[in-house]
């Protein structure tokens, strides 16, 4: 219904998060100018690796991984993990998930001290390229406010919002 949102407020749930449903036609992806080049962008081969990226993750949004489910995705042919080296240490991550025709970005992330370099948009712009040349045609995902603007340089548009509700539990 279209008054969902009140409906749940009304049962006591609290309105806990928004973002912007945000998609791309991959072959109008953007060239982009301000890829950042110190920014060593590569795919999660191995466990170490896989480790480096759940922390940060975990890190930046202030959850806790599951890293079994990590290692699963891991031998998954549809999941991509991708880490973001700076003078040798893991700065940003994301992951990449692909079903028929569409690559979905998720877990985008950058240690706060190191954002404001554009390595997000390094890190998106490596993974959008990578659906793109194995045949993938739409790019999705989910932004936060702060990466909202990321995303509308690589030519996304924001399609939908969707807010998160969450049980209000005092």
């Amino acid at each position: 219904p279209k008054n969902l949102g009140k409906l749940l407020i009304n049962h006591e749930f609290l309105d806990v998060f928004h973002q912007a449903g945000m998609a791309l036609d991959l072959s109008n992806l953007k060239k982009v100018s301000s890829i950042n080049t110190s920014l060593e962008v590569k795919l999660v081969e191995n466990e170490e690796e896989l480790t480096n990226w759940s922390k940060l993750v975990s890190t930046v949004f202030h959850i806790e991984v599951d890293d079994d489910l990590l290692a699963y995705l891991l031998s998954q042919s549809n999941v991509k993990f991708y880490i973001g080296n700076y003078i040798e240490k893991c700065v940003s991550a994301l992951l990449l998930y692909l079903i028929p025709e569409i690559a979905g970005l998720h877990a985008v992330s950058t240690l706060p001290d190191y954002r404001n370099k554009n390595f997000a948009l390094t890190m998106s712009n490596r993974a959008l390229l990578d659906a793109r040349d194995l045949g993938y045609k739409y790019g999705v995902l989910q932004a936060s406010s702060m990466g909202r603007y990321v995303y509308k340089k690589l030519g996304f548009k924001k399609y939908c919002d969707i807010i998160t509700y969450a049980l209000n539990e005092e």
